[in-house]
């Protein structure tokens, strides 16, 4: 059972039993189905006007995207500063010396 043939056989019920009723029911049933119409309608608009904000906001993202060469712009320049800091690092024997002269210092002030 599709949706579409659903549809119709509620359209078709639903004309059955508006034929029943009384004119001022009529009225009322009217008036139901179209506050429900203008209901949904309003809830679209809604949708659509947040669909559209969704959108703007992927494209912003899209437009924020990193492009492959600003990537290995990146990546190299990250690859050299590793480098760079790996050649500052200290040594072990620059760092005894340096501990070295620290205690000297300690000790030349405590006297």
């Amino acid at each position: 059972m599709t949706t579409k043939q659903a549809f119709k056989r509620v359209i078709k019920k639903l004309s059955a039993v508006r034929a029943t009723l009384r004119n001022d029911e009529r009225e009322a049933l009217d008036n139901i189905i179209i506050e429900e119409v203008v209901a949904h309608k309003m809830i679209n608009k809604a949708a659509n006007k947040a669909a559209g904000k969704a959108s703007n906001k992927a494209s912003e993202v899209e437009a924020h995207k990193m492009t492959s060469k600003a990537a290995s712009k990146a990546a190299g320049k990250a690859s050299n500063k590793a480098s760079e800091v790996e050649a500052h690092k200290m040594t072990s024997k620059a760092a005894n010396k340096a501990a070295g002269k620290a205690v000297n210092k300690a000790a030349a002030k405590a006297t």
